[in-house]
């Protein structure tokens, strides 16, 4: 699942063992077999890749998970600036022919469903619910340990900057 559990990712606080990242993986793999999606991706909430699943390949994992974060952030601050507080978000696009879901999964997490059409909404939206708080649980932090900073975690600040010099960055490749 790459190298988080090696590294983690500072810029969010979370730092992965190698139990959580395989109970991780396990969440994805069962999330892409159910749900029957073309792709599923798990990434940091500050737009680090972490793995991705499904049956679409030629896709940039990295500029992908940039991208999901950016939109989850923009959510976000939309739903502050309107006045709705919500726990927990989950963004949905329809298309002709997909369906993408964007998820909160915990804190520091993103996760995000390219599913098929013809997969019942309802499902696609329960799996993805039943994913993100499994992966939720997976990543919180053992008692006595401190959770992730949520300056960090949130949009605003140097997580505004990070997104929009990886935007850029993917303009000048």
């Amino acid at each position: 699942m790459g190298t988080m559990g090696e590294h983690g990712d500072v810029s969010s606080g979370l730092v992965l063992s190698p139990l959580q990242e395989k109970a991780l993986e396990a969440v994805l793999v069962q999330l892409a077999a159910k749900s029957s999606a073309g792709l599923v991706l798990l990434a940091t909430r500050t737009g680090h890749f972490i793995s991705m699943r499904g049956t679409q390949k030629r896709v940039d994992g990295a500029a992908l998970a940039s991208l999901v974060a950016a939109d989850l952030a923009a959510s976000t601050q939309i739903t502050a600036l309107v006045d709705v507080s919500e726990v927990h978000t989950m963004i949905l696009r329809e298309g002709e022919r997909t369906t993408l879901l964007i998820a909160e999964a915990g804190p520091a997490l993103v996760l995000l469903v390219v599913a098929s059409r013809d997969v019942p909404l309802g499902w696609i939206r329960m799996l993805v619910q039943g994913a993100a708080q499994r992966m939720a649980e997976i990543t919180r932090p053992a008692p006595g340990r401190p959770a992730p900073a949520m300056a960090a975690v949130m949009p605003g600040g140097e997580f505004a900057d990070l997104v929009g010099q990886a935007i850029d960055d993917l303009w000048n490749e």
